[in-house]
């Protein structure tokens, strides 16, 4: 039996195919997305979601945002924890770029039929804050200047993002002081810049450079979570505002004593909502990554004779190969791949 090449049926992108492709934009960076100074497949929401998988998990969570900007339920506050890689960086920025608007849902590639399952004609465009603990390391004891503004804060931050000087203006002394705002302030800036999104990645990062007993310019490491407790409290008030925060999944990639101290402490205050997100399955990891490296699957019969021809050649060799190659569901698993 004569087989097609691979490459006439999986046609590889054009940076693959030139060999541009750099693992490293493999990994999403929100803030760069944020800054408009990231690659086009993440800046561009409708190549964004030409090269993203929208999973069952992702699915989930999109429907439960779009029904909350839209004022239509939804969950006010969304924990996202997954592993190393779980896809949560990449969830973020599908949320980042479905609530900002710029680009209709019509040309983002697997949301028209979120906004018809939500019973949704047209979502309202948001004002998005991005709070990216890693490149908010240095706020902690370097305030950050816009024009006649001083921030010293990741409150200070978020309000500022959100609504600019009127809102920051709201909670300037408890900016100045390094002391948490109360829910009450707090609502009032989420309602005024309704709706709205926040979202938070590499919280425990920053969070954890604030060693007890020890003041910085951003304020303690009580304060920090004082913030996050009355944050979290604030968005239940507004029906078209949501907050999504990505934690560690794990004690080893929060990193230090203090880091897996302030994950236990912040999980306390988002565990009382429940995250919507799960991991990504085998079967969808496969579909992320042919999405990312390949432009299409021009020949889907050619495809499948391929995987057969495989299968059967396993069957064939069953004392060359793991068991698992002889399981009646493999050639299904090769097909998704």
């Amino acid at each position: 039996m004569s087989l097609k090449p691979w490459r006439e049926i999986a046609v590889p992108h054009e940076d693959v195919l030139k060999g541009t492709f750099q693992q490293a934009e493999f990994a999403a960076d929100i803030s760069k997305v944020h800054q408009g100074i990231a690659t086009d497949e993440y800046q561009d929401a409708a190549l964004f979601f030409q090269r993203t998988f929208i999973t069952e998990g992702m699915r989930l969570l999109l429907d439960s945002v779009v029904k909350r900007l839209a004022g239509k339920g939804g969950d006010p506050v969304v924990q996202l924890q997954t592993a190393f890689g779980g896809g949560k960086t990449h969830t973020l920025l599908a949320v980042y770029h479905l609530a900002k608007g710029a680009t209709p849902a019509s040309n983002m590639q697997g949301i028209p039929p979120i906004l018809d399952a939500a019973g949704i004609t047209e979502l309202p465009r948001a004002r998005v804050a991005v709070l990216d603990g890693v490149d908010l390391l240095d706020l902690a004891s370097k305030p950050r200047v816009y024009g006649k503004t001083t921030v010293k804060t990741i409150w200070g931050e978020m309000a500022w993002q959100l609504g600019g000087e009127a809102a920051f203006a709201k909670l300037s002394e408890a900016d100045r002081d390094g002391t948490a705002p109360g829910k009450s302030v707090l609502a009032d800036i989420i309602g005024g810049s309704a709706p709205c999104i926040i979202l938070m990645d590499e919280l425990v990062r920053y969070v954890s450079q604030f060693e007890e007993g020890k003041t910085l310019s951003g304020g303690t490491y009580d304060t920090q979570l004082s913030f996050i407790q009355s944050l979290t409290e604030a968005l239940k008030g507004v029906p078209n505002a949501i907050l999504l925060a990505s934690l560690p999944f794990s004690d080893r990639e929060a990193g230090s004593q203090q880091g897996v101290k302030a994950l236990r402490a912040l999980e306390h205050y988002f565990g009382r909502v429940q995250a919507l997100w799960k991991p990504v399955a085998t079967e969808e990891a496969f579909e992320i990554v042919r999405r990312r490296l390949f432009a299409n699957v021009s020949d889907r019969l050619a495809a499948e004779e391929v995987c057969r021809a495989y299968a059967d050649y396993y069957t064939a060799n069953a004392g060359d190969f793991p068991p698992e190659v002889q399981e009646a569901g493999y050639l299904e698993r090769l097909k998704h791949a």
